[in-house]
């Protein structure tokens, strides 16, 4: 999986349906990041952590899996799996995982991992992929190094699934929002020279959560 990445650097932000929706979904649902730090987890080319500096957070740490995609992402970042997280516990106000939660190798073990990093009434924001979109055949893709484009066959988990998981780590899920493919999607599509959009019209395309640790949860 961290090969697909490494090739997919260069153009993992651009012409993807995905990002066009899940970028302003997992931003509203963000707290004020004035003052905090913050944790972009499977951070890939940084968007969020430069995002968080944009806002005014205090610092903003860029974790990921590929030392390639990281290259593009703002400093400091640190390669890393987010099941065995290389920070200090209780180190963040608001970590950011969006699109991580279909790759890890434990939905358990990554979100017990974000809510040791996260201090009590710290809040965590993760984005991935709706299962019924998964169903209708909606795939992870991205384009390769000569222009191919790459599938990747890495199924979401389900939101009984997450919500399980967020529970068993001690994180109180505030908000779940399923946005759908609509029309603020099409002018991606045609970018992307996609020609499903009528027949995908109205799919669950993702989960998006907001959850939060007990602020009682002093270690």
């Amino acid at each position: 999986m961290r090969e697909v990445f490494a090739v997919a650097a260069a153009a993992y932000d651009r012409g993807n349906p995905l990002l066009a929706l899940e970028r302003p979904e997992t931003e509203a649902l963000l707290p004020p990041l004035t003052g905090k730090d913050v944790i972009d987890l499977g951070a890939g080319t940084g968007h969020y952590a430069r995002l968080a500096l944009a806002l005014g957070a205090r610092s903003a740490i860029a974790v990921d899996a590929t030392a390639e995609m990281l290259a593009r992402a703002p400093r400091p970042s640190a390669v890393g799996d987010v099941s065995a997280l290389p920070l200090r516990g209780e180190s963040a106000d608001v970590a950011i995982a969006a699109l991580l939660l279909s790759f890890v190798s434990s939905l358990e073990a990554a979100l017990r991992e974000a809510a040791r990093v996260l201090r009590p009434g710290g809040v965590l924001v993760a984005s991935d992929l709706h299962p019924i979109a998964s169903e209708r055949g909606w795939h992870r893709s991205f384009t390769g190094a000569n222009g191919e484009r790459i599938v990747i066959d890495a199924p979401p988990p389900s939101l009984r699934s997450v919500a399980a998981a967020l529970e068993s780590a001690g994180l109180r899920c505030e908000v779940l929002r399923e946005p759908a493919i609509d029309e603020r999607l099409r002018p991606a599509f045609e970018r992307a020279g996609r020609r499903d959009f009528e027949s995908l019209r109205g799919t669950p395309l993702l989960q998006v959560f907001r959850a939060r640790k007990d602020p009682r949860d002093a270690a």
